[in-house]
């Protein structure tokens, strides 16, 4: 649990997806810590409760639905529970993810279209679901999670990854821009080399031959994203909106 002592989201309600472990479930822990009712989603029900279960032992207020964002209808019916259950939303962090190493030459259809559904249009579905209680509520806060190779182009896990990542940093843009007037901000994350699940295919040479190449000589860890994401969801944040934020311990600067 965090430590912090801080209660920037009293009276704030945050809907957080891919949140049964990692970066995820942190910030939910994290946002619980300062106030928050958390709404956290995920496609697996048993860790899902899990996440839940310690949520509610730290003292917070926590609904979980399982929820594939890849299908609008899913991600429509995730967010009108959470409303029901908590009365409106004010935050919308965009956690969920999908990555999976191949060559272009493995790189299936399916996981074409996987990769897309999951990393860029359910993004887009939850922004949708989310503006007309926002633009209600005249106040709104939504984090994007992308990846520095949707910057600069991938070439460790799938050509689709890397596009994915691209189109949310685009789309964040757009977002800012349709719903600032509205005070309503969006921003994004732009992590590398962050130790949680997707990194399951790393080895431990593989983990010190990447961190050997960081300026700050290390891995990322969920704790660094955290911080990002509840300072770009909090108040403190209220003057910046389309930007998309490297965190990566100096590996790729812009």
């Amino acid at each position: 649990m965090s430590t912090r002592v801080a209660k920037r989201f009293e009276g704030k309600t945050a809907i957080i997806t891919g949140s049964a472990r990692g970066m995820g479930k942190q910030l939910a822990l994290d946002m619980v810590a300062e106030g928050a009712k958390v709404s956290i989603s995920d496609i697996v029900p048993d860790i899902l409760q899990e996440a839940k279960r310690e949520i509610e032992k730290e003292g917070g207020e926590c609904l979980a639905t399982v929820c594939d964002i890849a299908h609008s209808k899913q991600v429509e019916d995730m967010v009108n529970k959470t409303v029901e259950t908590f009365g409106t939303v004010h935050i919308l962090v965009n956690n969920a993810g999908l990555l999976t190493p191949a060559t272009i030459e493995e790189t299936t259809n399916d996981l074409i279209d996987r990769t897309i559904n999951i990393n860029l249009k359910g993004v887009l579905y939850g922004i949708r679901a989310v503006t007309p209680i926002m633009k209600k509520n005249r106040y709104g806060r939504i984090v994007n999670v992308a990846s520095i190779v949707g910057k600069r182009g991938d070439n460790s896990t799938t050509f689709a990854y890397g596009a994915s990542k691209g189109g949310v940093i685009t789309l964040t843009r757009s977002t800012a821009r349709a719903l600032g007037p509205f005070g309503i901000t969006c921003n994004c994350i732009a992590p590398h080399a962050v130790l949680t699940n997707l990194m399951r295919h790393w080895d431990e040479k593989k983990k010190r031959e990447v961190a050997e190449l960081i300026p700050l000589k290390r891995l990322g860890t969920v704790e660094d994203m955290s911080y990002l994401m509840m300072f770009l969801a909090s108040d403190e944040s209220s003057f910046i909106t389309g930007e998309t934020i490297n965190i990566n311990g100096g590996y790729y600067m812009d």
